[in-house]
């Protein structure tokens, strides 16, 4: 299981958890964690 970080959703958390691995504190600086996001939002937008 993915780790969490900070506040928000769940999906935010790990995203934020993904960014801190990287060494940023943005997580849309990061390019895994726009990937865990944009995983989440292609879920809700197709369901």
């Amino acid at each position: 299981m993915t780790e969490k970080k900070g506040k928000g959703s769940a999906v935010a958390q790990r995203a934020n958890a993904i960014a801190a691995k990287e060494g940023e504190k943005n997580p849309r600086k990061s390019s895994a964690a726009q990937a865990e996001l944009g995983k989440a939002g292609a879920k809700a937008k197709k369901g």
